[in-house]
Protein backbone atom coordinates (compact mmCIF):
# COMPACT_ATOMS: atom_id res chain seq x y z
CA UNK A 1 0.00 0.00 0.00
CA UNK A 2 1.31 3.38 -1.02
CA UNK A 3 0.80 5.50 2.01
CA UNK A 4 1.71 8.53 0.38
CA UNK A 5 -0.67 8.07 -2.07
CA UNK A 6 -3.46 7.10 0.67
CA UNK A 7 -2.97 10.28 2.62
CA UNK A 8 -2.95 12.50 -0.83
CA UNK A 9 -6.24 11.20 -1.56
CA UNK A 10 -7.45 11.57 2.39
CA UNK A 11 -6.04 15.00 2.24
CA UNK A 12 -7.37 15.94 -0.48
CA UNK A 13 -11.46 14.93 0.91
CA UNK A 14 -10.78 15.64 4.22
CA UNK A 15 -8.24 18.62 4.32
CA UNK A 16 -5.59 19.36 6.06
CA UNK A 17 -5.46 22.06 8.88
CA UNK A 18 -2.06 22.98 10.08
CA UNK A 19 -3.03 24.06 13.44
CA UNK A 20 -5.37 23.18 16.77
CA UNK A 21 -9.41 23.32 15.93
CA UNK A 22 -12.12 21.87 17.35
CA UNK A 23 -13.87 19.06 15.57
CA UNK A 24 -17.99 18.54 15.31
CA UNK A 25 -17.56 16.86 18.74
CA UNK A 26 -15.76 19.80 19.87
CA UNK A 27 -12.67 17.92 20.92
CA UNK A 28 -9.37 19.56 19.84
CA UNK A 29 -7.55 18.34 16.68
CA UNK A 30 -5.61 19.02 14.06
CA UNK A 31 -3.86 17.46 10.47
CA UNK A 32 -6.30 15.34 8.81
CA UNK A 33 -8.29 14.84 11.41
CA UNK A 34 -6.05 13.80 14.24
CA UNK A 35 -7.49 13.91 17.23
CA UNK A 36 -5.11 15.29 19.87
CA UNK A 37 -4.22 12.97 22.84
CA UNK A 38 -2.61 13.43 25.93
CA UNK A 39 0.52 11.52 25.16
CA UNK A 40 0.72 14.15 22.05
CA UNK A 41 2.85 17.39 22.12
CA UNK A 42 0.36 19.34 21.34
CA UNK A 43 -1.75 18.12 24.11
CA UNK A 44 -2.91 21.19 25.94
CA UNK A 45 -2.21 23.82 23.02
CA UNK A 46 -4.76 26.55 22.65
CA UNK A 47 -7.19 26.72 19.23
CA UNK A 48 -5.37 28.29 16.59
CA UNK A 49 -1.75 27.40 17.47
CA UNK A 50 0.15 26.49 14.20
CA UNK A 51 1.48 22.74 13.50
CA UNK A 52 4.15 22.07 11.27
CA UNK A 53 3.08 20.35 7.84
CA UNK A 54 5.66 17.59 8.56
CA UNK A 55 3.60 17.03 11.96
CA UNK A 56 0.94 16.64 10.69
CA UNK A 57 1.83 13.62 8.13
CA UNK A 58 4.03 11.89 11.02
CA UNK A 59 0.42 12.12 12.87
CA UNK A 60 -1.34 10.91 9.99
CA UNK A 61 0.97 8.26 9.08
CA UNK A 62 0.76 7.03 12.79
CA UNK A 63 -2.85 7.22 13.11
CA UNK A 64 -2.65 4.82 9.54
CA UNK A 65 -0.58 2.48 11.50
CA UNK A 66 -2.94 2.33 14.02
CA UNK A 67 -5.88 1.60 11.83
CA UNK A 68 -4.53 -0.92 9.06
CA UNK A 69 -2.77 -2.91 12.69
CA UNK A 70 -6.46 -2.89 14.05
CA UNK A 71 -7.93 -4.21 10.57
Amino acid sequence: MNIDKLREEIEYDEGNVEEIYLDHLGLPTFGIGHLVRESDPEHGWEVGTAVSNDRCVEAFESDIKTVLSDC
